[in-house]
């Protein structure tokens, strides 16, 4: 059996960007040279999902976490990540190493050492104060809401598994951040 046992889970738009707000992309179609060390180095990868997405389609705006940190977003991370954490904690169950969740930084849903938050919504346009969102717009020092939520139902699973983060700004530099931090 040539299997290794290794799994990391990954942040949807690392392995497909298409799935990102327009004009954020930095890639044609995944986070390349993340994908290709971690299959170079034996891990498996579990996709996981793309609440905003889901929720708001491929054409909505850009989001802060205020605008997800709501009851019913909430409620559909844990719907969307309830068959993930099962397939992991089967694995884990197997003596499957879940060497970590990798996730994207600055993400309303899927940062893990920051997110972005502001004064984010309402109307847009003349007469809206437009400036002023804008320039209430911040690095918030916390995760996304999707990642708190996965890490309470890992957290529930009895699994522990370090959350690592990639910066899509600087691939070739966080791909080997990210790889010297993996276990």
């Amino acid at each position: 059996m040539k299997r290794n046992k290794k799994i990391v889970l990954l942040a949807h738009c690392i392995l497909n960007v298409n799935a990102k707000v327009y004009g954020i992309a930095t890639e044609p179609a995944g986070c390349t040279q993340i994908i290709t060390g971690l299959l170079d180095r034996g891990f498996g990868m579990i996709q996981l999902p793309c609440v905003e997405q889901s929720c708001f389609g491929i054409n909505r705006w850009g989001q802060v976490k205020e605008q997800l940190n709501f009851p019913g977003f909430r409620t559909k991370c844990r719907s969307l990540l309830q068959p993930i954490v099962e397939q992991v904690s089967d694995f884990y169950a197997n003596g499957y190493e879940i060497a970590a969740v990798i996730g994207l930084d600055g993400s309303p849903a899927c940062g893990v050492n920051y997110t972005c938050t502001g004064n984010w919504g309402g109307e847009i346009g003349s007469g809206y104060d437009l400036p002023a969102k804008i320039a209430s717009l911040a690095i918030l020092r916390e995760p996304g809401v999707m990642m708190e939520i996965l890490q309470e139902m890992l957290k529930e699973a009895g699994i522990t598994v370090q959350f690592l983060a990639v910066d899509e700004t600087n691939p070739e530099a966080s791909g080997k951040d990210l790889m010297a931090n993996l276990r």
